[in-house]
């Protein structure tokens, strides 16, 4: 009979779940297996630190970092280069299924994760109006037959002189440990040139019943958006053009659904050639997917965050319009 640790973890839907870790596991040199999670829960103007207990993994193989921040083995600066999609209703996602399918793609991965993005608070969305996004996702994970949740810091810098015009975006990922090392250093400096203040009391109504990521050192952040999305990736099956892309197919907790294709390229300098040519792939392939729905090609698709923005933060997305980092 296996036997299991229990650890105190997030949930996005119930602010506290429990979930259960084998008691034989150990860290993987190249992947993360074990995560603490550490919130601060606003709305009771307390902190609370929500940790793995019992954990059987050595004190040297994990090193905790703040909220999600069990990070095991070394990570690096990754481009992540993509295009969306329009998907304006269900039917036409069904199609555009089985469009991929047609090509030879084959579901790979389904996922349910939230997104926590964070910046200054308002006006002060000095990173965000630098196409710069600070981010903690968690996602929904499943051992043996229980759920619990898993969580890292991430980071998106913004290449803007790759954008394109047509949607297509280059942006340099950070994950883990290189991610809130990058967080605590851009806001050391950018602190140490301003007089913003820490927020001393709750972050409003909207995030009532959550725990809010917190990364110590980063008092001064707080979250502008939270977003929970329902995920459905392919892959091909074969070798061939498109071997290298990832298409994903997102809906939002609130309704809005997204495509988009990537690839994932090591963030090498001097490597231009092997950048244009998943961009030409990326074209080609959103090109196909689209080709036999009804959708208006003439517009950029609206990400996720930028639609909730539209929606919700008008404010902070006429900023960053003005700014330069979002189209109108």
């Amino acid at each position: 009979m296996k036997q299991y640790n229990i650890c105190s973890a997030f949930s996005p839907a119930t602010s506290f779940l429990r979930c259960w870790i084998p008691a034989n596991l150990s860290p993987c040199t190249h992947s993360p297996q074990l995560e603490v999670f550490q919130h601060r829960r606003h709305w009771k103007h307390q902190s609370r630190h929500l940790g793995i207990m019992n954990s059987v993994a050595d004190k040297d193989d994990v090193q905790i970092n703040g909220a999600g921040g069990a990070e095991t083995g070394p990570t690096c600066s990754e481009l992540e280069i993509e295009q969306k999609f329009s998907i304006p209703d269900v039917q036409t996602a069904r199609k555009m299924k089985q469009t991929l399918t047609s090509f030879g793609f084959k579901i790979s991965r389904n996922e349910e994760f939230v997104d926590w993005y964070f910046d200054l608070a308002a006006p002060h969305w000095h990173f965000s109006l630098n196409d710069c996004w600070f981010r903690y996702r968690e996602k929904k994970i499943k051992i043996t037959n229980n759920w619990g949740w898993r969580g890292t810091w991430q980071v998106k810098r913004g290449k803007r002189d790759e954008h394109g015009s047509d949607g297509m975006t280059v942006y340099e990922e950070l994950q883990g440990k290189d991610a809130m090392e990058f967080i605590l250093q851009s806001v050391l400096a950018t602190t140490s040139e301003s007089d913003i203040e820490p927020p001393t009391s709750s972050f409003g109504s909207q995030y009532d019943g959550y725990d809010v990521p917190y990364l110590p050192g980063a008092d001064i952040l707080v979250p502008f958006a939270r977003l929970e999305t329902l995920r459905t990736s392919y892959e091909a099956e074969n070798d061939g053009e498109f071997s290298t892309l990832k298409v994903d197919i997102d809906k939002t907790g609130f309704g809005y659904m997204v495509g988009e294709v990537e690839a994932v390229l090591n963030d090498v300098p001097g490597e231009k050639v092997q950048v244009e040519s998943a961009k030409e792939n990326i074209r080609k392939l959103v090109k196909l997917i689209t080709s036999d729905v009804e959708t208006d090609k003439s517009t950029v698709a609206i990400g996720k965050l930028e639609y909730f923005l539209i929606d919700n933060k008008r404010d902070h997305y006429d900023a960053c319009v003005k700014s330069g980092v979002l189209m109108n």
